[in-house]
Parts: structure tokens; C-alpha cells; sequence
């Protein structure tokens, strides 16, 4: 690599903390592996999930904790955010932080026997251990392509549905034969089947007559500068362009006691965001989800309907069964494009532009109106094989992680 080169294209803070994050370990690793390297394996297990304890690697770690796996087997977390060990860790569980160096952390990458991750893969460190990619997310209709890397080490790549597999492999850059590729079901979705509830009082104790969720994809942040949408609008977030429509979108659900619940990606650049709380609006970032101790998924099953766009969100909530309307007012500001040529076929529900659109699908949830229910049906069974709480079963049974 042309180091001057690269300073000059990402700037001296950027590849200094490229060095901090990555390149230290990658020293720290050398060192460990002439003592290490042919050590016998030890039952540990190393998950990553896309913003600590959640999406697919939070819903794996649940349930090997619910069945008591870590009496058995050392649970080790890689930790993005020290603010999410506020919490007490059960028994035989450890934690080290990601993009820190640390020998204690690569002592672990080379003898743990499982690696599991949503976002960020490790490279297995030897031939015997198991790896398997999670991902952090659904179905969704953006591209994401060269953005999503999985290491030709990595032993198998989980998979929603067979009717998908075509554009997922595609989007990881294989083949839909590449015999990786293993239909078991995404984890995170047994959160929908799970007797877990209650995460809607976290939020508010007030009651309404419907809660609607509104999740909008990710479309400026990272922590890299990155901007997936060339406008990002004049309040921080979609399909509302002032203030004007903002209060007025607040006394149109006052009016109906619906409650709105904004629900911002954890990765979105909060500097743009111009809105704040109304009495009838609630605001969720990356941030107040931790606070609140809020799961995405326990969350969408206590609401009565969903707003999202191009996201997984919307294709994840197919498993409530439950209404959606899709935001497609910056679509064609959208830079990295959709995966598919017709969105319509893998639309089943109410399809947004405009504010008035917007209040349409409100009345429609007021008033308890399920006009795509038929349409709904069809879809959901295009994107999941399996509908009965077992995907994280499956995982276990198979990378053979035994309980007894």
C-alpha cells in the first residue's frame, strides 16, 4: 500500500486511527501465533453483532445464555461502545473492545473455536476453527454491494429464504451455488416469537389508540464521512420538508391519539437533525435505544404498524404480519441504487411520496384498515423459509455447538 498516497486520499486522522483499529492487532496477532498457532482449540465462542448485543449475533448470544450454553462454553463479545457493558455479564461471559488492541483479545481470536459475526468478519486465524457470517440485517431493496465483505474463510453464510438467495449472493459478491450459502434463517427473528415484551412502556406510559413505528434507513454517518443519499433534507430525516409539516404531522396524529415513534438508524450523523419530541412524536437514536435498553424487534411487535422504505426494517417486520407503508420520497436521491429493477414486486403495502400519502396509511391504521393483507401474505412467504422461533436452533445444531 501507498501509505503517502493514502494520507493524502483519507487525510492524516483517518489513517491514524486506521493504524489504532486494525493495523496493531494485525502485529499483535504475529507475536501471539508463534506460541499459539498450534495449540488445540478451546470452547470459546466470539460473536460481533452490528451495535453490540443485537441484530443476529444479540439474538444468538440470548439464546446461548437462555439455554445455558456458557456453562459449557467461554462466551466472548467483541464491544464496539464501552457504554454497552453498563450492564452486569453472566457467568463465563467476556468482553474485549473491537477496534482496541489488545493481546487479550487476538489470545481469544486464536484459540476460540466458533467466530460469529453481523458486520464486521474476522478473518479465522486457522483452518480448524469455524466462522459463520450472521450479517446485521434482513432483506432490504438497497444495494449494498462493496460494502458487505465476507472472507473466503468464512464457512458458512446464513441465508432468509431460497427465493432470495440469488440477490444476496450477489450482493456478497458469489454465486447462489456457492456452497456456503446455508438456509437456516436469519437469529434475530426469533425475537418476534419470543414471550419477550414491554420494550413500547420503555418509551412511553401514555396510551394510545394505535403506535406506528417509523424506521428510516441509514443515509449520512458511519463514522467515515459516508453519504449514501445525495440530499439528506432540510430536517435531518425523509419525506418531511420544514418545520410546518412537522407540526402539522403531530396535530394530524394528536387529532387520532396515534403515537409515532421515530426510530433513527444507530449508524445516521445526528448533526443534521432539525425535529425534536412532540407530544405526539417520539424520537429513538442509536443512543436513547441503549439508555431505554430498547430491542428493535420487541419493540416492532408491540406497534401496530410500520413505516420504513428501502430498508430490512421493512421486510423484518413482514413477521409481525402486520401493516407497512414504504417512504420512497428520496428514492432517486438514493446514490447506490436498488437491487432489484421493480421494486413494486416486493412491495405489499402502502406506498409513500408525499405527506398526504403519509396520512393516509395513519387513517388507515386508525381505523383498523388492512387493504394489502392478500398481497402481504404472498410476500412474506417469498422472503423467509421458516416462520416458528427455531432459526437460532438451527445455527447452533449447525456449527455443532452441543449443550450436554
Amino acid at each position: 500500500m501507498n501509505v503517502a498516497k493514502y494520507i493524502q486520499e483519507k487525510g492524516v486522522k483517518h489513517a491514524i486511527q486506521v493504524i489504532y483499529q486494525y493495523k496493531i492487532d494485525i502485529v499483535l496477532q504475529k507475536i501471539l501465533g508463534v506460541f499459539l498457532r498450534n495449540k488445540p482449540l478451546k470452547d470459546i465462542i466470539m460473536i460481533e453483532s452490528h451495535n453490540d448485543f443485537d441484530s443476529n449475533g444479540g439474538a444468538f448470544y440470548n439464546y446461548l445464555i437462555q439455554n445455558e450454553y456458557n456453562k459449557k462454553y467461554k462466551i466472548v463479545w467483541l464491544i464496539k461502545h464501552k457504554e454497552s457493558l453498563n450492564v452486569q455479564l453472566p457467568q463465563n461471559v467476556d468482553y474485549v473492545m473491537q477496534y482496541k488492541p489488545s493481546f487479550k483479545k487476538n489470545y481469544y481470536k486464536w484459540l476460540a473455536k466458533w467466530l460469529t459475526a453481523d458486520n464486521d468478519c474476522s478473518d479465522k486465524l486457522r483452518d480448524d476453527q469455524i466462522s459463520i457470517y450472521f450479517g446485521h440485517g434482513g432483506f432490504g431493496l438497497k444495494n449494498c454491494k462493496g460494502y458487505i465483505d465476507v472472507p473466503d474463510k468464512v464457512d458458512y453464510i446464513c441465508m432468509p429464504s431460497h427465493y432470495l438467495k440469488d440477490i444476496f449472493a450477489d450482493q456478497f459478491n458469489l454465486t447462489g451455488n456457492d456452497p456456503r450459502l446455508c438456509f437456516i434463517g436469519f437469529p434475530y427473528v426469533d425475537n418476534f416469537y419470543s414471550n419477550d415484551c414491554g420494550d413500547l412502556n420503555k418509551i412511553t406510559n401514555q396510551k394510545y389508540n394505535k403506535v406506528i413505528l417509523w424506521m428510516p434507513t441509514f443515509r449520512k454517518g458511519g463514522g467515515y464521512g459516508r453519504q449514501d443519499s445525495t440530499q439528506i433534507g432540510d430536517l435531518g430525516i425523509p419525506l418531511i420538508k420544514n418545520k410546518a409539516e412537522y407540526q402539522e404531522l403531530n396535530d394530524y396524529l394528536k387529532k387520532l391519539n396515534v403515537l409515532l415513534i421515530l426510530k433513527l438508524h444507530p449508524k445516521q450523523d445526528l448533526s443534521d437533525l432539525q425535529v425534536e419530541e412532540m407530544t405526539n412524536i417520539r424520537i429513538l437514536t442509536g443512543t436513547t435505544v441503549k439508555e431505554l435498553g430498547v430491542d428493535n424487534y420487541r419493540l416492532m411487535k408491540d406497534c401496530d404498524a410500520l413505516i420504513s422504505d428501502y430498508s430490512s426494517a421493512a421486510y423484518d417486520f413482514l413477521q409481525c404480519n402486520k401493516p407497512i407503508a414504504y417512504d420512497f420520497s428520496d428514492v432517486e436521491d438514493y446514490k447506490l441504487g436498488l437491487v432489484v429493477e421493480d421494486p413494486k414486486d416486493y412491495l405489499a403495502g402502502h406506498f409513500i411520496k408525499e405527506l398526504k400519502d403519509l396520512f393516509v396509511f395513519i387513517d388507515d391504521i386508525s381505523n383498523e384498515s388492512d387493504p394489502y393483507y392478500n398481497e402481504r401474505q404472498i410476500l412474506r412467504k417469498k422472503i423467509f423459509d421458516f416462520f416458528d422461533g427455531d432459526n437460532c436452533k438451527r445455527a447452533v445444531e449447525l456449527l455443532q455447538i452441543t449443550n450436554n
